[in-house]
């Protein structure tokens, strides 16, 4: 197992109901936290930071559980650039 890493993923909400809905009915498997989440006044976009044993792990998970209503964009953070940024539990 690797080293965990922090991954920003970046929703375009086409269905804030069933979105937010679809994250509540989901349990976050063990070794993976959700850190953060910044929805935009009508939740129509959302910012959120993981951490996870690797990016493709995250979005499996965020696609298999919201990519019906949302578009996802990932990518991983560069920690030697950051502010702020929580420390790695694993």
């Amino acid at each position: 197992v690797g080293r965990a890493v922090h991954v920003v993923a970046i929703h375009t909400i086409r269905d804030p109901d069933s979105f937010f809905r679809a994250i509540e009915a989901e349990p976050l498997p063990q070794g993976m936290a959700l850190h953060t989440t910044l929805p935009n006044e009508d939740s129509s976009r959302m910012v959120c930071l993981w951490e996870a044993d690797s990016l493709e792990d995250v979005e499996q998970l965020v696609n298999r559980t919201v990519g019906e209503f949302s578009d996802n964009e990932f990518f991983q953070v560069r920690p030697d650039a950051t502010q702020g940024l929580p420390v790695l539990t694993a």
